[in-house]
């Protein structure tokens, strides 16, 4: 019966611990979309320097193996990250008039 509830209470262990790195995850993507927002708002950004920030964002968020090899179980949540950045990059790219060159 003790050993039952030892193998319980290293579950609920590891399952706590996965939270908890699953909302820092959640929270980095956050914190990197919000500053990544900032800089192109205040116009920090170079048309060239965000031809390059978009095309390795562009590589980025459709590498599915990368995301697994760096989040493991938690791919999904940097998949998301990835989408999120590469949208604002794009949005930005639109906006200036850059798509053209980007390809």
């Amino acid at each position: 019966m003790e050993t039952l509830l030892q193998i319980v209470l290293l579950i609920i262990i590891i399952a706590a611990i996965m939270f908890a790195f699953s909302l820092y995850c959640r929270m980095l993507g956050k914190i990197s979309q919000n500053s990544v927002k900032k800089r192109i708002e205040k116009g920090k950004i170079s048309d060239k320097h965000l031809i390059k920030l978009y095309r390795t964002a562009d590589r980025g968020h459709r590498n599915k193996w990368l995301a697994f090899f760096l989040y493991g179980i938690f791919y999904k949540s940097f998949i998301k990250m990835q989408e999120g950045t590469y949208l604002l990059y794009k949005s930005e790219m639109e906006r200036r008039g850059l798509l053209d060159e980007a390809s």
